[in-house]
């Protein structure tokens, strides 16, 4: 990814896919109106005027700028406002820091719940197969690196993710049941 800096030098970063404050960045990045609309939302939110300059250093965590978790907590709620498929990812990446998983409820199953329920297990074990097939690309060569873990980690947590919603929509088929 390219990066302009203030001082006019041009470097390419590389960001984590797994670092919640990295998956942030990338997110806000990947959402219509980027960093500038951010800041936006920022200001008329908060009531304190934020650049998109200064929004994307506390993004970067440049010179010891970071952002609180008033602006973790609204930059997540401007991109779900948004409706982006990506919203979540940081929160998943914090709570991937303490070993934490999260996921979203299930919306009601209605007639077609044990369908459902099937079709998440299956889901769970594409996933699978994409955790195995991440560690044998890994160890080809025998050497473990930071990025092969990276990814390693990021499709194992879609997975307990997924695990999480077949257990909901198992549950909701319970007491729909009784």
């Amino acid at each position: 990814m390219k990066t302009s800096y203030p001082q006019g030098d041009r470097m390419t970063c590389r960001y984590s896919e797994i670092a919640w404050i990295d998956v942030l960045y990338t997110s806000v990045l990947k959402t219509p109106g980027k960093v500038e609309d951010a800041a936006r939302f920022l200001t008329e939110r908060r009531g304190i005027r934020i650049t998109g300059e200064s929004l994307r250093l506390k993004l970067r965590e440049v010179e010891g700028a970071r952002i609180s978790g008033e602006m973790f907590e609204l930059l997540v709620e401007w991109m779900r406002e948004k409706n982006q498929p990506h919203a979540l990812d940081a929160v998943h990446a914090f709570n991937a820091r303490f070993n934490l998983v999260a996921a979203e409820p299930m919306p009601s199953q209605g007639s077609d719940g044990i369908t459902a329920l099937v079709n998440s297990a299956l889901v769970v074990s594409n996933r699978v197969g994409q955790f195995a097939d991440e560690i044998r690309k890994a160890a080809e060569d025998g050497i473990i690196e930071p990025r092969e873990v990276e990814a390693i980690e990021r499709v194992a947590r879609e997975g307990q993710r997924q695990i999480e919603h077949a257990v909901q929509t198992a549950r909701a088929l319970v007491s729909t049941n009784d």
